[in-house]
């Protein structure tokens, strides 16, 4: 197993303006005096992030849903002569906790937009670019549902499960060319999480960003290729490798004795 060299290195990671992406990007350009293109649809929470971060954080306002706003992207990275080195696909949703419909396909259709389709696109954006790279490398930011799927997750369960295989396939088509590594944190203290009342669940269980993020690079310099980060993930996952559906009730079991508001809508009734 090689390690990957993160040192002056130029990564482009979306999702870069909160949460797991801002703090992967702090740690690259503080520690290892990298060049970061950050990511993210949101200007003025970029503009923080870049505020906070400092020297080697370059903010690019862009949807990475949008075939438009990435060609500006890759436009922006040719014309001032840009050659990256890592794509760190860490954007993503995820919807309310909340059994499926049949008025849910348009929400299915958008988590899959974001989480998986995008994440597709951007390394077919830039693969020709990595590929020029002497340590091209691609990272996509699944999560602990792509390894045990838990009851009112349909969409995003789908999304990320769809994510690790495709990531998991590039490993292995492209690994004598590229660093491909997949990503699947568990629950985290981030914006992600806290905008769907599960502070408690939070305050108990999840660990920061940024000690996610650290957890994460420190594992990618290792050369790692399948990252799990969090107590609840490495429970999920041996748990399901272990007991299988089994485990998937065992959850469901959890979730339905917590009774909190997050999870309310989780069962239909």
């Amino acid at each position: 197993m090689s390690k990957y060299r993160f040192d002056g290195a130029l990564a482009v990671i979306s999702g870069a303006s909160s949460g797991i992406g801002r703090e992967i990007a702090s740690i690259l350009c503080k520690k290892y005096g990298c060049t970061v293109i950050g990511l993210a649809r949101n200007e003025e929470r970029l503009k923080k992030a870049a505020d906070i971060i400092g020297e080697g954080f370059i903010p690019f306002i862009c949807d990475v849903t949008s075939d438009c706003d990435r060609e500006k992207l890759l436009t922006f990275i040719t014309e001032n002569g840009y050659k990256p080195d890592i794509l760190i696909n860490n954007a993503g949703i995820l919807p309310p906790f909340s059994h499926f419909t049949p008025d849910k396909t348009e929400e299915i259709e958008r988590v899959m937009e974001v989480n998986f389709h995008s994440h597709v696109k951007m390394c077919a954006s830039f693969l020709p670019l990595l590929l020029e790279s002497e340590r091209g490398a691609i990272v996509n930011v699944a999560s602990s549902a792509a390894l045990a799927t838990l009851p009112g997750t349909s969409a995003y369960s789908a999304s990320k499960s769809a994510l690790l295989a495709f990531t998991e396939s590039l490993s292995l088509e492209y690994a004598k060319s590229l660093f491909v590594a997949a990503v699947c944190p568990g629950m985290t203290a981030t914006e992600l999480f806290k905008s769907h009342d599960g502070s408690s669940l939070i305050d108990k269980f999840a660990p920061s960003a940024e000690k996610a993020a650290k957890k994460i690079v420190r594992r990618l310099k290792r050369g790692r290729k399948k990252i799990v980060t969090g107590a609840d993930a490495h429970a999920m996952s041996g748990l399901h490798r272990i007991f299988g559906r089994g485990a998937l009730k065992l959850f469901s079991l959890f979730i339905k004795s917590t009774k909190l508001p997050i999870f309310k809508d989780t069962f239909y009734k």
